[in-house]
């Protein structure tokens, strides 16, 4: 079987546009000085790599989408080194996506966008260098088929290499990856602003709260507290803010109140989040006191009693089996009072494995 041309020049390309990733199986950690200046970057370098199997093709088509893409996010995207840069941005697309080797640490290839060991169809993966390092973050974007010739034929092309890149190129087009590089660099202030900007398109803003969490502090609090006023924003971004930390306590007990179940469930749910990472228990009086008081929907009840578990005190045992005892006797066949009665059991089983068992 004739090995194809791509796969060589792969191996090649490996070797001069990437740091191979069996050198360390630690990622690379920048320094604070480093770090701070990564959240200051604004001008960003393209260097792009096209590659069919038939070899290197003219990568303009993929360096102008990434361009495209950052300048919509705010970066400065310029195509040469000659020019003052503060990061160098590698994007390397191909129709048959190359090996790229075993990984010892995979934590960040579980995020939305990494690299996929599964897929071999047409890709373009992403990277960055700065400072003279590769930075750990690694982004993928692939087209909606795996097998470009065969896409390529059923859509009356000759060249799949072209046809695969093309195809590439739109994907580009529409990925979020500045906006995950935005968030790897810390950079609160240029997505925040995004996300408050009466001009930022819909899809932009729900994908920049589900990066909130890498940003926590005082800006992106205040983005979160203005956009969840509009309604369609309100409920993830009051999950949001339960990677804010303490800071969102006094905000999240309000919430606990709002007239809609959805906010109030969504309140519960991040306390739970800020209690899980902080052991605040100043969070506990009002939640005990919700899961007691009247006409309390049963889906906002099973989200307090889940909070309370992720803020174990013994203090909070007493109050739970007394709950449970409620919960257990009613009588009803409501899936909402089935996982209400689960997550009772699963917050004192958190607070105290011992409590309560089967024998």
């Amino acid at each position: 079987m004739r090995t194809p041309l791509s796969w060589f020049i792969g191996l090649a390309l490996l070797g001069t546009c990437y740091v191979p990733q069996l050198v360390s199986a630690e990622r690379i950690r920048f320094n604070p000085q480093q770090k701070l200046q990564l959240q200051q970057v604004e001008t960003i370098v393209i260097k792009a790599v096209a590659l069919t199997e038939k070899g290197l093709v003219d990568p303009t088509l993929m360096e102008k989408a990434a361009a495209e893409r950052l300048t919509a996010s705010g970066f400065a995207a310029i195509s040469t080194k000659n020019e003052p840069h503060d990061v160098v941005l590698k994007v390397k697309c191909e129709e048959r996506k190359s090996w790229r080797g075993v990984r010892k640490s995979d934590r960040e290839l579980q995020q939305p966008g990494a690299p996929s060991r599964n897929w071999k169809g047409p890709a373009c993966q992403l990277s960055y260098f700065f400072d003279g390092q590769k930075g750990p973050w690694q982004y993928e974007v692939r087209t909606t088929f795996d097998n470009a010739w065969e896409a390529a034929r059923a859509n009356g092309h000759k060249d799949s290499g072209q046809f695969a890149l093309q195809h590439l190129s739109q994907a580009l087009k529409k990925s979020d990856f500045p906006l995950d590089l935005a968030a790897e660099w810390k950079q609160a202030e240029r997505l925040s602003s995004l996300l408050t900007d009466p001009k930022t398109d819909k899809g932009t803003k729900r994908k920049i709260l589900s990066l909130a969490g890498h940003m926590p502090g005082d800006t992106m609090l205040h983005a979160l507290q203005r956009i969840r006023a509009e309604a369609e924003y309100a409920v993830p971004a009051t999950l949001a803010l339960g990677f804010m930390g303490e800071p969102a306590i006094p905000t999240l007990m309000e919430l606990l109140s709002d007239p809609s179940v959805d906010i109030q469930a969504a309140a519960a749910e991040a306390l739970g989040e800020i209690g899980a990472h902080s052991g605040n228990i100043e969070i506990l009086p009002p939640l005990l006191a919700m899961i007691q008081a009247p006409d309390v929907h049963l889906r906002v009840q099973t989200e307090v009693v889940r909070a309370i578990g992720k803020t174990p005190d013994m203090r909070s045992l007493e109050p739970l089996e007394q709950f449970a005892l409620k919960v257990w006797t009613a009588r009803s066949d409501d899936p909402l009072m089935q996982e209400l009665r689960e997550a009772v059991d699963w917050s004192m089983w958190q607070i105290n494995p011992t409590a309560h068992t089967d024998e």
